[in-house]
């Protein structure tokens, strides 16, 4: 008999396009079905991470005057619990930090 029972995974990313990394890593290596991953901020406000990254790091003086930076992205995934440890390697891997399985 198999056990169905899920567990969310998270972590915090610096950087949304880390958080995008870990996402489209699990989504595409992994199988995960993207519906069941979740990005929010981890504070109140909206946020694009601590940092800039990406394509906005590359525009010079011109980055980031348009994307709040106001905290970490938490990224959360439900999965089975026999996945949570491919989750939890996954986001340690993409610079994932404060990882928690719930």
């Amino acid at each position: 008999m198999s056990d169905n029972a899920t567990t969310s995974v998270s972590a915090l990313f610096e950087t949304r396009e880390a958080a995008d990394y870990a996402i489209e890593h699990l989504v595409q290596q992994h199988g995960l079905n993207r519906a069941d991953i979740f990005v929010e901020p981890a504070g109140d406000d909206n946020t694009a991470g601590n940092r800039i990254s990406g394509g906005d790091a590359n525009k010079g003086d011109d980055a980031g005057d348009d994307a709040p930076l106001r905290g970490a992205l938490k990224v959360s995934a439900d999965v089975a619990q026999d996945h949570a440890g491919i989750v939890e390697g996954t986001f340690r891997e993409m610079g994932g930090q404060d990882i928690a399985r719930r």
